[in-house]
Parts: C-alpha cells; structure tokens; sequence
C-alpha cells in the first residue's frame, strides 16, 4: 500500500515539472522583484519595510493562487482524461490514491514556499524568512486539502476554484468581523444583527484562523519566534485530519 501511495505521489511532482510549475513559480519571482524594487524607489520613508511589506503580501497570494490552480486543473484533468477510472480499474484502493495526490501536492507546496521564501532572503532577516516560509507551507497544505474536498465535491474546474477562494477569503477575515461584530460603532439589538453576529462566530470556529498564519508583520518587525508555529502547526493537523475525512467521504460514495 505504502508502495502504491509513493508511486501516485512521485508521478503527481513528475506532472507538476512538466507542467512548468516550477517555470511559473520563477516568473512570479522575477515579477515580484522587479515591482518591490521599483516601489521601493517610490517610497519616502520606510523603505525596507515598504519593500518587505508588498513583497511578502504578494507573494503569499501568489502562493496560494499557483497551487490552487494546479491542484484543481490537474485532478479534474485526471478525471476528464479517464486516467483516474484506469488507475482505480488496477489493484489501489481509493485512500491509497487520496494519499499518493495529497503527498504530491504537499511537496510541490512545499517547493513554491522556498523558492518565495528565497527571493525575500534579500529584504529580510533569514530566521523570520524561515518562520514565514514554513507558515506558508502549513497554510498552502490546508489550500491543498480544501482544494481536493472541492474537486471531489463540484467536479468542475469554475466551481472547484469559486469555493476555495471564497472560503480562503472568509477564513482570512472572519476574526476581524467577529470584532466589528462584537464592538460596533452603533450597537444594534434587532434579531437579523443578532442572527448575523451568531452565524459570524459560528464561523470562526469552523473555519481555520488564516490571518494567524503568514504574517507580513514578522518579516517587516521581526516579531515571530519559532513558538509562533505551534498553535499554527495544531490547526493544520486538525484540519488537514477533517478536510481528508470530508474528501474521502465524497471519494468512496462516487462511481467512476
């Protein structure tokens, strides 16, 4: 079994190299550098921390649009191609083909963060630009499990994407509205603000607190230490573990 998972996940980085992943994770790098350097000739004050600042926002955004995108193209191309009946017509069982994708994908995350995380070594302090760089990681490895439960759920590339993005973007600035919710300029009593404030902190505990992970201010400030990565590290494992619950679940009950 364990064979049959490093073979899917060794086949998996072999697609993303021929791909160009790795072409288009450079190219970003040269875009990113040429911008940041010529924002960085525009600002008056600050101008490291300006630099560091658009920088390390672009580049995490980048991140997560590059390895979604790959992640739901290729699946869907599999299953498109009828390569994933042929796979599942052969002695593998579906979790061992869940597993060999994910694996995959993780290494590829795991790639698109160091290279990034290379390029920010000119503006910042290194150990930071490590934090930064496994934060990354551990937030594109819930990108990667949410992409797969969304592909598995839609089946379609349009859809797939619409819903990762848009419960990528609410788990980034959930936090943020439970507290204007909490504390509003004007307070309001009706049942429908009542209702909303519930249904926003009903989601702050479902959805994973994204603003933690990544933070621009540690490579601006140098603000993070390694024990940053501790309640990060928790909330991936538990994520992760409920994500590939919820996308093997919707993976055995398909016929294919």
């Amino acid at each position: 079994m364990f064979s049959q998972v490093l073979t899917i996940s060794r086949f998996t980085i072999i697609e993303s190299l021929r791909n160009r992943l790795l072409l288009i994770s450079l190219l970003v790098i040269a875009i990113s550098f040429a911008m940041v350097e010529f924002i960085g000739d525009l600002a008056i004050t600050e101008h490291r921390v300006t630099q560091v600042a658009i920088l390390a926002a672009f580049l995490r955004m980048s991140a997560v649009v590059i390895t979604t995108l790959f992640v739901v193209s290729s699946t869907v191309r599999e299953l498109h191609d009828k390569t994933l009946e042929m796979i599942l017509a052969m002695s593998i069982r579906r979790g061992s083909y869940y597993l060999g994708k994910l694996l995959g994908y993780l290494y590829i995350a795991a790639l698109v963060s160091v290279v990034f995380a290379a390029l920010l070594m000119l503006y910042a302090d290194p150990e930071q630009v490590v934090i930064w760089a496994i934060s990354l990681f551990l937030e594109l490895t819930l990108v990667v499990a949410l992409s797969l439960v969304m592909l598995f759920t839609f089946n379609q590339v349009p859809s797939a994407l619409t819903a990762v993005f848009i419960i990528y973007g609410a788990s980034r600035i959930v936090t943020s509205l439970l507290l204007m919710a909490k504390y509003p300029i004007i307070a309001h009593t009706s049942v429908a603000q009542q209702f909303m404030d519930g249904f926003i902190e009903l989601m702050t505990w479902l959805l994973p607190d994204l603003h933690r992970f990544t933070q621009t201010e540690w490579l601006a400030y140098n603000t993070a230490d390694w024990i940053t990565l501790l309640p990060l590290l928790g909330q991936t494992v538990i994520y992760l573990g409920f994500l590939s619950g919820i996308a093997l679940f919707d993976f055995y009950r398909k016929n294919f």
